[in-house]
């Protein structure tokens, strides 16, 4: 009988990979992801808004018979976002300086459509003119401001924290 001798090697623990290589694989992955984030910086805008057309939007609420219907947004001013929802019409605007606003229809009555778009919180604050058109204006302690109003069978509510929501106002009862 043999007695075979076996040497069994040891590897070590980490599987006999140094930092180095753990650094090297790294970097193989990282580097492709940070081409990719470049590149759509570079070629797509990073800061660029992706805008909508609302007229689907606009058209679904006229054949649900909301009148009177938006018009276009300012000079300038972004269409966001565009939603018809059975009963609401909802658009969201960027204006030229990156502020937020955003268009409420709804047959719901004036104060209860205030309520439910601003919790509940906002308070009456005065009216403006806008052309030949009386808007409420509220303000909510969040800082937003609202213009609301009531025409035909439609009541129309204007959203903003920045945004000139008199010259959105002006533009979308043109």
């Amino acid at each position: 009988m043999e007695t075979v001798d076996s040497e069994q090697t040891s590897v070590p623990a980490s599987g006999g990979r140094t930092p180095k290589d753990m650094a090297l694989s790294l970097g193989v992955l990282l580097i492709p992801v940070l081409l990719l984030v470049l590149g759509y910086r570079l070629f797509y805008g990073w800061d660029t808004a992706v805008t909508v057309d609302p007229a689907n939007a606009i058209a679904s609420a006229g054949r649900a018979s909301f009148a009177p219907l938006p018009m276009a947004a300012p000079d300038g001013w972004q269409t966001v976002t565009a939603k018809w929802e059975p009963g609401v019409l909802r658009i969201g605007y960027l204006d030229p300086d990156n502020n937020g606003a955003r268009l409420v229809q709804s047959r719901t009555a004036l104060d209860a459509l205030v309520k439910d778009e601003l919790d509940g919180k906002a308070q009456a604050d005065g009216e403006t003119v806008v052309g030949s058109v009386t808007w409420q204006r509220f303000r909510a302690p969040d800082g937003q401001t609202a213009l609301a109003r009531s025409a035909g069978n439609t009541t129309t509510l204007l959203i903003g924290q920045g945004a000139d929501l008199t010259g959105l106002a002006a533009a979308i009862a043109r």
